[in-house]
């Protein structure tokens, strides 16, 4: 059977479309503040905040400190709240700061100043950025005592490195259904975990049984590069309720 020139270019173009479905039903779930990281990214943003965000680099002649990564605390010195986070991307510096004659003065004789993005980002890119800042920043923590103590074993044991900051990214997973591990606040966790029973599962054995007996699902369980870990044998039984109340918590505050 030999194909014509048309339906050759039809089924490549078939393929190609197929092969952009699928890389778009594979992003489309991320959220936004895995989006953010990726404007970020793509803008340069960490070439002065370090990689991720988390370290910041010297500014000789800063009347301050040097510029500051946002993660550790420290973008709450420069950004009174999320408005003051998006003014500091969009317009190189917040209106209270350029108001403020003290504080002009201190950026006066920096060798590197906060350039202004408001030209080269989208609304929806601007507000993925500002989500990644305040994810990596820490400046939405839950009241509730437990859900913050679920936060704090999510960070002790490393969650946040894989499931992103605050549970909220989705960071690059080879191998796995959707090619990222997915962010408790996202869609995607209501597909793998159905219940607290579930989740317990995945928390202490490393996948839900549901899942492993499903041949399809185990295809993508066993071929992954990244598997969930088993934390049995690390985890007390309060330690996961806390982390339960955690999830509930963030995923009742979503980005």
């Amino acid at each position: 059977m030999r194909w014509g020139p048309r339906l050759t270019l039809a089924v490549l173009a078939l393929v190609l479309v197929g092969l952009l479905g699928v890389r778009h039903w594979r992003a489309k779930d991320r959220g936004s503040v895995h989006r953010g990281w990726a404007v970020a990214e793509s803008h340069g943003c960490f070439t002065c905040h370090g990689a991720g965000g988390h370290r910041g680099m010297p500014n000789p002649g800063y009347g301050l400190e040097d510029i500051p990564p946002w993660s550790g605390g420290l973008i709450t010195m420069y950004a009174e709240n999320e408005a003051e986070i998006r003014e500091w991307i969009a317009d190189g510096m917040p209106k209270r700061v350029r108001a403020d004659p003290e504080q002009m003065k201190l950026r006066q004789g920096a060798a590197i100043a906060m350039p202004s993005f408001r030209a080269l980002l989208s609304e929806d890119e601007l507000t993925a950025v500002v989500a990644y800042v305040k994810a990596v920043a820490d400046l939405d923590k839950p009241e509730d005592p437990k859900a913050e103590a679920g936060r704090q074993v999510a960070l002790q044991f490393g969650c946040f490195n894989c499931h992103g900051p605050q549970g909220r990214g989705a960071l690059d997973n080879p191998g796995s259904l959707k090619g990222y591990v997915p962010a408790w606040d996202g869609p995607d966790f209501a597909e793998l975990v159905r219940s607290d029973d579930e989740a317990r599962e995945w928390i202490l054995d490393g996948r839900a049984r549901r899942l492993h007996e499903n041949p399809i699902a185990r295809f993508f369980l066993d071929r992954q590069k990244v598997p969930m870990p088993a934390y049995r044998p690390h985890l007390k039984a309060a330690d996961v309720d806390a982390l339960l109340a955690y999830i509930h918590w963030l995923r009742q505050h979503p980005y």
